[in-house]
């Protein structure tokens, strides 16, 4: 039996594009030579308009990529510094900050008015403290 050899060089130039076996450049392409003018006029003006389709769609991907880009920086806003709800006993600017402010001032304002329906009138408050406790009203 003969010794098989690990690398063969058999049929190796249909496959130039796979191996890394190239052939050499004069061989690479088949000869057009014989080949039907027109049809061969047709392959040269078919490669170029393709080319220039490529270039228009290379164009058009880069005027999407801008416009992309700039629609997304739209989107994206800076970030705001938060307003900070002032503590303590000043109650009448404390609401006022709250109404202000971009996210609790719907929210606030319900929770307020509620409140306020909720709390009783001052006019009831001093009218029951000032009555004593067995007399009735007149």
């Amino acid at each position: 039996m003969a010794k098989s050899k690990n690398h063969t060089t058999h049929n190796q130039s249909r496959k130039w594009h796979r191996n890394g076996i190239k052939k050499p450049r004069s061989q690479r392409y088949e000869s057009l030579k014989g080949v039907d003018p027109k049809f061969l006029r047709n392959m040269l003006f078919a490669k170029k308009h393709n080319k220039k389709g490529l270039k228009k769609m290379q164009a058009n991907n880069a005027k999407a990529m801008s416009a992309r880009a700039e629609a997304i920086k739209a989107l994206v806003k800076p970030k705001v510094v938060k307003p900070k709800m002032p503590k303590g006993p000043g109650c009448k600017l404390s609401r006022l900050a709250f109404i202000a402010h971009p996210k609790l001032g719907k929210k606030i304002r319900k929770y307020m008015a509620k409140g306020h329906r909720l709390l009783p009138t001052k006019a009831q408050g001093s009218n029951q403290a000032q009555a004593p406790k067995g007399a009735k009203a007149p």
